[in-house]
């Protein structure tokens, strides 16, 4: 038995009920040689004693419980029983402990389907390339857990569709690291999820290459980002988000009376979630804002009133959030880090892959609530550095929304709002604007 860090336990454990933690702590986490056992030790926050909770690999290759003790008054004993229990479990070598309900078939991402779409360059990368393996282990990894309501998510990852597979991936961790139970009995839109008995209704979108038209070049210099901020970029966020409209999710009886949310990445260049984020914000409520000292100091708002978006032929009018049929749509939830970048930093942190390498992640962020963006560069790979799932999510709220987001769901990421005039919003102590994943393998 070895013990191991939070963030592993939590890359493993994604069906974990997430009740369990308004009335728990989990404060150690355990497993055994072969990863087929788990075991935490949990304070109970009630009775300040400790619940020592083992599981097992079942035959989908989800962690789940298998036994437990309760009611242990001191942690050393608690750690005893924890190991013991564990111990006896991992006899033999056993690598499943058959649940009895599981009516479906493993998850195994990465093998191969033969299909007539051919493998996206970046999918290759991941699986070709060594140095990807912390990615490429956690993926597989979230997979097992993950429920495919359509049938078709592994063949679409494997090709054409990757982007938008990995985005929908993404937000499934997100969701559970924000504490959601994530209801899989509905096919449309992609997520329903709840907390506290609220239920919010979430569709994922990417923003893509254009097929029928030429796509304007990787911009090289700062002039070029601001001038495809400006018009390009809101049109190529307003394609994908008008067409759901014409979805009608909101007339779902499972969706009806709840918010609902579209969540969208940008995927359309290599590189384009680089600099692409505050387009959408432009788009979605008709304005744009910019910050200025005044002869005090203090930090002034200037916001001007955005009426259309014309890009070459293409027209579209600005403030999607005043479309007749947006006002079903309750926020907007943005990100542009469902990257192979983001996993393998996250796959490293959870102990999964290659552990000679050298990770860096460098760009630029908010801080301490701070207007002005300052460059970071971190050190993934020093054993002190922390991220999450929920680094760089914004949330626009719609102001117009018939069903409101409650905010209060969503902690630790940004939400942006817009009275008409004024631009207010919450931000985390530390909001990464953009960055990039460096990477080798250490010098020795």
């Amino acid at each position: 038995m070895r013990q191991i860090s939070k963030a592993r336990f939590e890359a493993l454990s994604y069906a974990r009920i997430p009740f369990v933690k308004l009335f728990s702590k989990d404060i150690e986490w355990y497993s055994n040689d072969n990863n087929a056992v788990l075991g935490t030790i949990l304070l109970d926050k009630i009775d300040h004693d400790y619940v020592a909770i083992v599981l097992g690999r079942d035959e989908a290759g989800v962690f789940r419980y298998i036994d437990q003790e309760h009611s242990v008054l001191e942690i050393s004993d608690a750690r005893s029983i924890l190991l013991e229990k564990m111990d006896y479990y991992s006899q033999d070598g056993v690598e499943e402990f058959p649940q009895g309900v599981i009516t479906r078939e493993k998850h195994l991402i990465f093998e191969y389907i033969e299909k007539k779409e051919p493998m996206l360059d970046d999918y290759k990368l991941l699986t070709e390339c060594d140095l990807f393996s912390p990615a490429k282990e956690l993926i597989a990894e979230i997979a097992y857990s993950f429920e495919d309501p359509d049938g078709n998510y592994i063949e679409q990852f494997q090709s054409s569709g990757f982007n938008s597979r990995m985005w929908e991936l993404y937000l499934y961790a997100f969701f559970h690291e924000a504490d959601f139970m994530i209801n899989r009995e509905f096919n449309a839109p992609d997520y329903v999820v709840e907390k506290r008995g609220v239920r919010v209704c979430v569709e994922a979108v990417t923003v893509n290459p254009s097929q029928h038209v030429d796509n304007e070049p990787e911009p090289t210099t700062h002039e070029e980002i601001e001038r495809l901020l400006k018009d390009y970029m809101p049109i190529k966020y307003g394609s994908p988000l008008f067409s759901k409209l014409n979805k009608k999710y909101w007339e779902k009886t499972h969706v009806k009376g709840n918010s609902l949310l579209i969540a969208i990445h940008d995927f359309h260049q290599k590189d384009s979630m680089m600099w692409s984020r505050s387009a959408l914000e432009r788009y979605l409520y008709g304005a744009e804002r910019r910050y200025h000292l005044d002869e005090h100091g203090k930090i002034i708002q200037e916001v001007t009133q955005i009426a259309e978006h014309r890009w070459n032929e293409k027209v579209i009018p600005s403030n999607y959030f005043e479309l007749d049929d947006a006002k079903n749509i309750s926020a907007i939830i943005h990100s542009n880090q469902a990257t192979i970048g983001k996993f393998l930093r996250m796959g490293y942190l959870a102990e999964f892959g290659r552990r000679d390498l050298d990770v860096k992640f460098v760009g630029q962020c908010f801080h301490l609530n701070n207007h002005i963006p300052v460059d970071f560069e971190f050190e993934v790979t020093d054993g002190h550095y922390e991220e999450y799932w929920r680094d760089s999510i914004t949330i626009y709220h719609n102001p117009n929304a018939l069903h409101p987001l409650e905010h209060e769901l969503f902690p630790n990421v940004a939400h942006v709002f817009f009275d008409g005039e004024q631009f207010s919003s919450i931000k985390p102590v530390y909001y990464p604007i953009y960055g990039r994943t460096l990477y080798r393998v250490k010098e020795t």
